[in-house]
């Protein structure tokens, strides 16, 4: 059975770090005080249930997969997807993972709203990309295509983009000046737009 070696409470929190021992090998595992007190309060030495210990694994996952996407995300923005991808990827069970990247969106830490529009101008007006392009790339990346084509929607609205404007200048920006229409239908339809 597994076993209670110690119990240490994390300072300015409510949570415990518990050492449990199954056999030879103790592991530390991350819980609430409320978990604690409804698998019984073990003091050291006490053996605890599987159940106890498959809920309190459930809690560290769930615990360790947070300060994870807390961490992904202070270095670069993720979709939710792309967020769920990177916690499995890390080791973390896919629920956890999609449980975890649903809570950051629900927090406000993935906005995805707000990183469509940031990526869509890059595309759209220093790439010169063309709508059917920015589409393609975005949905690789794990956004919605109904989301895509709000938020381009609302840029081009706003007139922060024109992709006739953009066509206009990705033509005189790589190709020469005597250049065929042929050419330039080649250039806009490779970069997506429509000819």
């Amino acid at each position: 059975m597994p076993t209670v070696i110690y119990i240490k409470a994390v300072k300015d929190t409510n949570l415990l770090l518990l050492g449990i021992s199954e056999g030879e090998e103790t592991k530390r595992y991350t819980v609430s005080e409320p978990l604690y007190a409804s698998i019984g309060s073990p003091r050291r030495n006490d053996t605890v249930s599987y159940e106890a210990l498959a809920e309190v694994y459930r809690f560290d996952e769930y615990y360790r997969a947070k300060r994870k996407a807390l961490s992904l995300l202070s270095y670069s923005d993720k979709n939710e997807r792309e967020l769920a991808r990177k916690l499995s990827l890390s080791g973390f069970s896919r629920e956890v993972s999609r449980e975890v990247s649903r809570e950051m969106v629900s927090l406000g830490y993935v906005d995805e709203s707000r990183q469509l529009e940031r990526i869509i101008l890059a595309e759209a007006n220093v790439k010169l990309y063309g709508y059917a392009k920015i589409r393609t790339r975005l949905l690789a990346r794990g956004y919605s295509a109904a989301d895509v084509k709000r938020v381009t929607g609302e840029l081009v609205g706003r007139g922060e983009i024109s992709f006739n404007k953009n066509a206009h200048l990705l033509v005189e920006k790589r190709l020469p000046e005597g250049a065929t229409l042929e050419e330039k239908k080649k250039l806009l339809y490779k970069n997506g737009y429509k000819v």
